[in-house]
């Protein structure tokens, strides 16, 4: 299946506006334009079209109400949430275009990895959303703390300091990723500006067992690359 998703979501993400949207929709769950419109104080047209952007990027759901008496149903709008198999769906065709691109790299640089397994796909579709949302990622591999992610040269700093929720937002869409993607990770924990621009991603691994006498070493993700 092929698809024409945007091959960068930063520019999705570095609006306000759009972040609020996404904040009331983790927060409260599922909401008319109209809610959102008086939640965020955008003008219903612009929130709509705010939305139309985030759908178009597969970080919010939209279906229409039902109902059982006549008229046009209203639409309501959710955060991205669970696995989506269903035919043309956008989040399905991002992950999928992760684990091409992650295959053909690792192909180029002659990288022995997991290929095709769930931990993979997982770590395909993490590393191409940060790089998408212009993250500059470093997996710890630590048998003793845990998995983390190192997130640096945060692009969105200057509008933390204005708006804290953004991490919680951010964090959000992470969590959604790893569920959606249907292996053994998902994210615990977000730890925001730890050092000058740098945040941390607690991870959690189910049901996949250490290696013995094999000793944790950092793994650098780039385009899928993971020592994991």
């Amino acid at each position: 299946m092929t698809s024409s998703y945007p091959v960068s979501s930063y520019r999705t993400l570095a609006s306000f506006s759009r972040i609020q949207l996404l904040y009331f929709l983790q927060q409260r769950g599922t909401m008319t334009v109209g809610d959102l419109a008086e939640a965020t104080g955008l003008h219903h047209n612009t929130a709509r079209e705010h939305l139309q952007r985030l759908i178009g990027d597969g970080f919010v759901t939209c279906r229409p109400e039902r109902k059982d008496s006549k008229g046009r149903p209203r639409m309501l709008y959710s955060a991205a949430a669970g696995p989506d198999h269903a035919d043309g769906s956008i989040r399905a065709a991002k992950a999928e275009a992760a684990e091409r691109h992650g295959d053909q790299v690792r192909r180029m640089l002659r990288v022995e990895a997991v290929i095709h397994s769930p931990l993979q796909r997982q770590l395909d579709a993490l590393d191409d959303h940060l790089d998408g949302s212009g993250f500059d990622a470093r997996l710890e591999i630590d048998g003793a703390v845990g998995d983390r992610v190192h997130l640096h040269e945060c692009p969105y700093s200057e509008m933390v300091k204005a708006h804290p929720e953004v991490c919680r937002v951010h964090f959000g869409l992470l969590k959604s990723l790893l569920e959606g993607t249907e292996g053994p990770l998902s994210a615990d924990a977000l730890h925001p500006l730890v050092e000058p621009n740098t945040c941390v991603l607690d991870l959690h691994r189910s049901d996949v067992e250490p290696a013995p006498d094999v000793q944790p070493q950092p793994a650098i993700i780039y385009h899928g690359v993971s020592g994991l």
